[in-house]
């Protein structure tokens, strides 16, 4: 795995709000090291609970809300 750089959780922050699964897909293609995944592939490479990956899937803005908070805060994911 990779860690996010600054640049890229400006990135991310900056995009979020307007379009947060796009914005989410560029920071987890940089986390995951999977430069052309789509949205789907990077949530089940993940390694996160199977009830999170289910949540984001779906769209739920408090899942997308924590996933978010998590990369700026760790610069990745957690296990």
């Amino acid at each position: 795995m990779t860690r996010l750089k600054k640049a890229h959780v400006e990135a991310l922050l900056r995009d979020f709000d307007g379009q947060p699964i796009p914005a989410l897909t560029t920071a987890l293609r940089v986390v995951l090291d999977e430069p052309n995944a789509a949205w789907q592939t990077l949530v089940s490479a993940s390694g996160l609970p199977i009830e999170r990956r289910q949540r984001l899937l779906a769209g739920e803005q408090a899942a997308l809300d924590a996933l978010v908070s998590e990369l700026n805060e760790n610069r990745g994911l957690t296990p």
